[in-house]
């Protein structure tokens, strides 16, 4: 059950229902917090259950000592704790939208997520960090992304529970926004895992726990400590309302008591891997279920082994002690037991029906019999233990069947109740097949304008080439803005009221990567820069260099105060035009949809970041500079989208590591992809067909269309298309 639930929640377009989560983390059955244990004595409470509970684990260390290994002890403790490493973070992953662009709590989650998944660098995330603590120790097989990772029956179900419900609540962000913010500040009070904390601490075993230290960062992060920044968000949460405190209480003392239950697996998993008995036993049971189709001639104290397999599907351990009594076993000489030089050796009949692994498992219990014989028996789980939480009925996906409110919100009936609902970050079914419509007609358009445009991406992709192409389009839009008259200016009215209509985009910057925020995606190869990009557009955490703020205050120097951007009141503002909201809405519906629209993103993205630098930009500094405005949005951008270091190379190095990736697959998905991201280009843009230009002569659909330079993509581009039909 639970890693089905960890599996729906990878996707980033997924769609969870808030009951449904809420039921099974049981967050509204806590009790308020004990009187004086506000949210602060309760995240110091996980931060000194944290610090005592190592020593548990060490007692085991010695243990293991004595009996299987360091080596065991290390592989237990790695092997059962990768699924919640591989969702480190991952709670605050859905907490940056555009209509919380320009708020500064926000910003300063997003900042702390950034920390996790370690922006800045390809796969330097705290997971990417785990998988080469695995790799060291010799897992490898275990070194997975986390849909192979909960295919491995080696972790039992129940160890995916704690990141299956912290990776369905940050896809609901809408619903568990305080909640995550109490999470977060639990598990920075914890920083690290005990278990792990055990490997830092005990002797002899080398284990760079950093990256996994929720109290500092990883990646290029030079922040202040996460945990002083998590504490700051939940100040400010706390401040907003006595509800919010009320739960955000609820939600550290839930993930206090999720963080100890979880712990219980891990360790419980530790003691079974250091005893040979219970490790016997437990790889006993999981060969029952195949041992019980064969052996019924062969006897075992008067009973068909068959019989021995069919008990140890319940329990093992008497076939265990009945094994250790037969004339298989030397107790304390693997090297000269039937089971071991005869059965399942090169000639036996049972030859590779065990692994390397197992096998180890086999020779450390005979060569610990005499001590295991005399040994209290120690506890072997169930074979399908009890599942905390509400049970979905058998077969059925715990989660994504049942409707909340969200799903059942009325479908917008125009563009502009589109541009609102699309402010936030998850999208209800319908919701999402309106996107995808809206996307889908877009592209279209796109893809029909594709041949008659002169200012494309190059009709063939070749390994380096990208790279020459784009100093060429900078040297072009360089020439044009030389070449422009500099008294060539439009009016001053003409200027306030292009940059009113820039609006409903401009302060919606970046929204098209909001989907590489997603946890994995913001540390792939192919994702890493797309989602720095998005970080740099937002501002990288601080409010003063957030791009939507500074262009909200060149409107105010305008004398034009628009309402926050994710309210209805902002989407209905009569001063905006229709026209000024098709292209962004465009954009919202890519963001939401990264796994569909991946190529169309690199391409829309590139054109994007390409689009003012070197000329489109230098000419809007000379308008603004002309009537007094603030050039700093046009200066910032002219900037930071540069074709050198900045986000135009950094777009095309994003797509050549995609495209390399394609053609490593196969020669016609390198050119399709390639042809989606050209299209994804054109998109930024697209040129009307003949019957749209004819229309718009008839002043049916206007157009407007403002492209400063030659070849480039356009600033500002109105378009009066319909809106897609709900489905």
């Amino acid at each position: 059950m639970w890693r089905e639930i960890y599996r729906q929640a990878m996707d980033p377009e997924s769609f969870l229902d808030s009951d449904g989560i809420r039921a099974l983390t049981k967050l509204d059955g806590l009790a308020d917090a004990p009187s004086g244990a506000d949210w602060r004595s309760l995240a110091g409470n996980i931060g000194a259950w944290s610090t005592t509970r190592p020593a548990d684990y060490l007692r085991i260390y010695d243990e293991a000592l004595r009996t299987a290994g360091i080596e065991v002890f290390v592989g237990a403790l790695l092997v059962q704790s990768t699924p919640l490493a591989s969702s480190l973070g991952c709670w605050l992953q859905g907490m940056s939208a555009p209509g919380v662009f320009e708020d500064e709590v926000h910003l300063r989650m997003m900042a702390l997520f950034a920390g996790d998944v370690g922006v800045g660098l390809p796969e330097a995330s705290r997971y990417d960090h785990f998988k080469a603590l695995l790799r060291q120790a010799g897992h490898s097989r275990f070194a997975l992304e986390p849909f192979e990772l909960s295919t491995l029956p080696a972790i039992p179900d129940k160890a995916f529970r704690l990141p299956a419900l912290l990776l369905a609540m940050s896809r609901r962000s809408d619903a568990f926004g305080p909640e995550l913010a109490g999470i977060d500040l639990a598990f920075r009070a914890m920083g690290l895992a005990p278990c792990w904390t055990a490997l830092r601490d005990a002797p002899e075993v080398l284990f760079d726990s950093h990256g996994l230290d929720l109290r500092t960062f990883v990646g290029l992060m030079d922040e202040t400590a996460p945990q002083s920044i998590s504490q700051w968000v939940v100040e400010r949460f706390v401040a907003r309302s006595e509800k919010w405190r009320q739960r955000i209480e609820r939600a550290i003392a839930w993930a206090g008591v999720a963080l100890r239950e979880w712990d219980e697996v891990v360790i419980e998993a530790a003691r079974r891997a250091v005893s040979p008995r219970a490790a016997m036993a437990q790889l006993m049971r999981a060969k029952a279920r195949e041992g019980a189709v064969y052996h019924h001639e062969y006897r075992l104290e008067g009973r068909a082994l068959a019989e021995w397999f069919e008990e140890a599907m319940r329990n093992p351990l008497p076939l265990v002690d009945a094994l250790a009594r037969s004339r298989l076993v030397v107790p304390g000489f693997a090297d000269r037991s039937l089971l071991v030089t005869k059965l399942i050796g090169p000639s036996g009949r049972m030859f590779r029906v065990f692994s390397d692994d197992d096998l180890a498992i086999i020779r450390r219990w005979i060569n610990c019999l005499p001590e295991s014989r005399l040994g209290s028996p120690e506890a072997v789980p169930d074979a399908q233990p009890a599942l905390a939480g509400a049970s979905p009925g058998p077969g059925t996906p715990a989660i994504a069947y049942r409707v909340d409110d969200m799903a059942r919100s009325p479908a917008p009936s125009n563009l502009r109740d589109l541009y609102f609902a699309l402010q936030g970050r998850a999208l209800a079914p319908h919701m999402q097949r309106l996107a995808i419509d809206y996307a889908n007609r877009w592209i279209a358009r796109a893809r029909r304008s594709l041949n008659r445009s002169q200012r494309g991406l190059p009709r063939a992709w070749r390994v380096g080439a990208l790279r020459e192409w784009l100093l060429a389009q900078h040297d072009r839009q360089g020439l044009a803005f030389e070449r422009s008259d500099p008294e060539d200016t439009p009016s001053r009215e003409a200027v306030v009221d292009a940059t009113l209509q820039l609006a409903p985009l401009t302060l919606i910057d970046g929204s098209w990567l909001q989907g590489f925020s997603d946890w994995r995606l913001a540390a792939s190869q192919v994702g890493f820069a797309l989602f720095q990009t998005y970080w740099d557009e937002l501002g990288n955490g601080c409010y003063q260099l957030n791009h939507p703020r500074i262009f909200r205050d060149g409107l105010r120097e305008m004398g034009i105060e628009l309402p926050p951007t994710g309210t209805r009141a902002f989407a209905y503002d009569p001063r905006l035009l229709d026209e000024s909201f098709r292209l962004p809405v465009y954009w919202l519906c890519l963001g939401k949809l990264p796994r569909r629209f991946m190529p169309e993103i690199f391409g829309m993205n590139l054109a994007m970041e390409l689009s003012g630098v070197g000329g489109s930009y230098r000419s809007a500094r000379r308008f603004l500079q002309r009537y007094g405005f603030s050039t700093d949005f046009v200066d910032i951008h002219n900037s930071i989208d540069n074709v050198s270091t900045g986000h135009s190379a950094w777009a095309v190095d994003a797509i050549d590591v995609y495209m390399r990736q394609a053609a490593s697959v196969e020669t016609g998905a390198a050119r399709a992809s390639w042809e989606r991201i050209r299209v994804g280009y054109e998109s930024l843009a697209p040129l009307p067909s003949r019957g749209e230009r004819m229309l718009g002569a008839l002043g049916l659909r206007p157009w407007m269309r403002i492209a400063p330079d030659a070849g480039s993509a356009p600033l500002l581009l109105n378009q009066h298309t319909p809106v897609a039909a709900p489905a």
